[in-house]
Formats: C-alpha cells, sequence, structure tokens
C-alpha cells in the first residue's frame, strides 16, 4: 500500500506568541521598506549619472535641480507605496477584528489571519526608518572620517543613498564652505521616515472612509429591502 502524503500542519497565524508578532512584524515591515528603498537607489543613482554629465560650465544650479528632481521623484513612489500599504493594512486590520469578535462570541475563525499585516500607526514611520537605516549608518560612519568626500563611506553613500549625502553637498557647493560632514545626511533621513509615516496613515484613513461609505450603502439597500418587503406583505393581505 502507498503511504499517505503528509498533513500540513495548520498554523494559527491569527493567535501568535509575543515573539512570534514581533518577528513577523519584522518580516512584514523589512518586505515593505525594500521597494521604496530600490526606488531611491535608482534615482539617487540617476542623480548621480546627471552630475557626471552635465558640463562644468553650467554650474552646480543645473545639477541641483536635476538632481532634486530625481530625489523628488523617489519621495513619489514612496508616498505611492506606502499610501497603499495603509490601505491594505487597515483592510486587514477590519479583518481581525471581525475575527477577534468572533472569537469573543465562542466562534473560532481567521485561523490563517495574519495579524502582522494590520494597520498600527507607527507601521509607516518604522518601515521609513527602514529605508533610511543604510543612509544613518554610513552618515555615522562619514561624521568620524576626516573632512572629505574622498572618504570610503562618502563613495558608498554617494553610490548607495545618495538622497542623503547630495543635499548636504549642495548645500556645501552654494555656501561656500570648506567641507560638508556626513552627519548632516542624517537630518535627509527624516524625509523617508515623514513620508512613509504620513502616507501611510493617509492610506488607512482614505481605506476607512471607503468602507462607511461601503457600510452606509449597504445599510441603505437593507433599509429599501425591508420597505418593499412590508409593502409586499401588505398587498398580499
Amino acid at each position: 500500500m502507498l503511504n499517505e502524503a503528509p498533513k500540513k500542519k495548520n498554523i494559527d497565524y491569527a493567535d501568535p506568541t509575543f515573539w512570534q508578532l514581533f518577528w513577523r512584524v519584522q518580516r512584514e515591515c523589512w518586505r515593505r521598506m525594500v521597494s521604496p528603498f530600490f526606488m531611491y537607489l535608482f534615482l539617487s543613482s540617476l542623480a548621480l549619472a546627471i552630475e557626471a554629465i552635465v558640463p562644468n560650465e553650467a554650474g552646480t544650479t543645473l545639477e541641483i535641480v536635476l538632481g532634486s528632481l530625481c530625489i523628488a521623484f523617489g519621495a513619489v513612489f514612496n508616498v505611492h507605496l506606502l499610501y497603499n500599504t495603509g490601505k491594505l493594512h487597515y483592510d486587514a486590520y477590519l479583518t481581525g477584528c471581525i475575527h477577534r469578535r468572533n472569537r469573543a462570541l465562542g466562534i473560532m475563525s481567521g485561523g490563517d489571519h495574519r495579524v502582522e499585516r494590520e494597520y498600527r500607526v507607527w507601521k509607516g514611520f518604522y518601515i521609513g526608518f527602514l529605508v533610511g537605516l543604510p543612509a544613518i549608518i554610513l552618515s555615522l560612519v562619514a561624521g568620524i572620517w576626516p573632512n572629505s568626500l574622498a572618504g570610503p563611506a562618502y563613495f558608498f553613500m554617494a553610490m548607495f543613498t545618495g538622497w542623503a549625502i547630495f543635499p548636504p553637498i549642495w548645500a556645501k557647493n552654494v555656501l561656500g564652505l570648506e567641507f560638508v560632514s556626513g552627519y548632516w545626511s542624517l537630518l535627509m533621513v527624516l524625509m523617508p521616515i515623514l513620508v512613509s509615516g504620513i502616507s501611510y496613515i493617509v492610506g488607512a484613513y482614505m481605506e476607512k472612509g471607503v468602507k462607511a461609505r461601503q457600510a452606509e450603502r449597504s445599510e441603505e439597500v437593507k433599509k429599501a429591502g425591508a420597505k418593499n418587503g412590508g409593502k409586499k406583505d401588505k398587498k398580499t393581505r
């Protein structure tokens, strides 16, 4: 006789332990930071290429304008991605509320519900922090390096986190300063944190409005159906 295939173990994702939830939240947030990070990386590389292409005769103004546009486009993609993430997470939050209400009533449901994907206000800011984490590390390393743009940390920042180092370099050129400190780039890290956090919250609130309107329409349909049903009963009598 053929051996039966082993049955898959059913995992209850809706009721994790503290550490299971912690690590699942980390995985979810890291997964959501990948696309914004690579968008910033791609557009920072484009800004770096522009700086190499633009002739010196054009001055730094054209470099700053074009480079700023590249960084702005990266922020726009960041808004779009975290806005949709906020909508998805709020929808998961509503689903989780239904499962928790059912469990309180003794109805076991939603074992495959992913609690880590539920909306929380802080998640958007945390995802933005993860997007800026490489820039934070490189900025701290560059900050303790000698005041020169030739250090390895500045090189890696220009290659991978140009959105964080280019604005301080532009400020140095415009203001005529002698050097630029890597610590200045820490201010730029606020950009993905604020952009991600605000976009995430706005996406969730927009989804909340959509669900509220859907609930209102459903209630109106029920009321209309009840009225029509009452009229039919009177006619049959």
